[in-house]
């Protein structure tokens, strides 16, 4: 199928999250939808979150100027409720409500070849645009990726009835029969790690890929990198470590500040500075005083812009994101493409990003044996500064494998072979 023909082809897109200059999974939704107009030619209508709309309309990215836009909400004194993560799961269903009900009354005026549930990326709760005996495209979704069990053991009580909580709603929403039949229904599903690849099989999608969940190049880090060239020395004096990610307890910031303190009993002189807010805030704060860390561990909230993310991340010797159940990883992927490595587990999304040339996988056990492997890691930090340059260049290069192009074009050919397929 060339391009002339896809002008033709028509899609509709839920993209529950989708935004300009945002990372995580708005600007996934963004900057694929930017590429599958602007490149590939398909006419879009995308439905979305009303709270994104400004946002969009401000943007003028000339990719997204054809496409049509539909924005949907659920009642704004909903959001109280969208706190953790069944909040946002109920907060969600509730959303897909109000996208089903817009997609309906569209289709009833529209010709669509194709649907597309691109965000909310995540395999429960299932799409009801498999409602329509359209040509299905879901992904790429994750959420099968379950913590290391040797480390839940470990958990907090609270953490741990939250995890298994989080294990148990999951087996419970894929037994369902509503959620078997919308991937039954799936022309191609495609899954982000091992785990949900496999997990889309066993739900009934017939054409599962492995396909990852983001990406960089032409987005906001390009430009950063495009005005900031990389470091050719490396730092000096005190080992820089940076956490970037919600304060969640699955991200595994309380591995971190373990690990530091562990590295400051063998001699390191390190400091870990933590972005983002979130749940665990509190707890984690209590956690840094306890371990007598004041003067190492610095949280500093949510940064005004991605830009000011990235000097912080330029300046560091390394990105520490030990997650327990990561899908993918943006900041993982954005700290590479900046040249900086990656101290993680050897689990889930990161574990498939980092390799040894541009990072430190840490083996999963349990949280005694992660923590004395991140601190090692840490230890080792001050003689990989000799190989500065060879690991900057690997990073950047290991980057330069999970580009948006890529994952468009996986998309691309999921829409052609789905095509191909409904005129059979």
């Amino acid at each position: 199928m060339n391009k002339s023909s896809q002008h033709h082809k028509r899609l509709l897109i839920s993209a529950y999250a989708c935004a300009p200059d945002r990372g995580a999974e708005p600007g996934v939704g963004w900057n694929l939808i930017a590429y599958m107009a602007g490149e590939y030619g398909y006419q879009l209508t995308v439905i979305t979150r009303t709270k994104h709309q400004p946002a969009i309309e401000a943007s003028d990215d000339p990719r997204v100027k054809d496409v049509n836009w539909i924005y949907v909400d659920p009642p704004e004194w909903l959001i109280s409720f969208k706190r953790g993560a069944l909040g946002l799961k109920a907060y969600y269903l509730l959303w897909q409500k109000k996208m089903h009900a817009a997609a309906v009354e569209h289709l009833g005026k529209h010709p669509v070849d194709l649907v597309h549930h691109l965000t909310f990326g995540s395999i429960l709760p299932a799409t009801s645009l498999a409602a329509f005996g359209l040509p299905l495209v879901v992904g790429p979704v994750g959420g099968a990726e379950m913590s290391p069990p040797a480390l839940i053991g470990d958990l907090a009580p609270r953490l741990w009835i939250r995890d298994r909580l989080r294990a148990a709603l999951y087996r419970f929403g894929c037994g369902l029969r509503s959620t078997q039949e919308a991937y039954e229904k799936c022309s191609v599903a495609l899954g982000a790690t091992d785990a949900s690849v496999k997990s889309l099989k066993e739900l009934g999608a017939k054409d599962v890929r492995l396909v990852p969940q983001s990406g960089c190049g032409d987005d906001e880090v390009a430009t950063f990198i495009e005005g900031n060239p990389a470091l050719e020395e490396a730092p000096k004096g005190t080992i820089r470590l940076l956490s970037a990610s919600r304060l969640v307890h699955w991200k595994g910031v309380d591995l971190s500040i373990d690990a530091v303190a562990r590295a400051v009993e063998k001699g390191v002189d390190v400091e870990l500075l933590i972005l983002q807010e979130g749940p665990e805030s509190r707890a984690l704060g209590r956690q840094v005083k306890k371990r007598g860390l004041e003067e190492r561990v610095r949280f500093l909230g949510k940064l005004p812009s991605l830009e000011n993310v990235y000097e912080l991340m330029r300046s560091s010797d390394a990105l520490i994101h030990p997650a327990m159940n990561e899908v993918f990883g943006q900041s993982v992927l954005e700290s590479l493409a900046l040249g900086r490595q990656v101290i993680c587990l050897d689990w889930a999304g990161p574990g498939m990003i980092v390799t040894e040339d541009c990072g430190i996988k840490i083996k999963p056990g349990n949280r005694k044996e992660i923590v004395e492997g991140l601190s090692d890691a840490i230890v080792s930090l001050k003689d990989r500064r000799e190989s500065w340059n060879a690991i900057q260049n690997a990073s950047i290069e290991r980057a330069g494998v999970y580009t948006w192009r890529r994952v468009a074009e996986e998309l691309d050919q999921a829409y052609k072979d789905s095509f191909a397929r409904a005129e059979e």
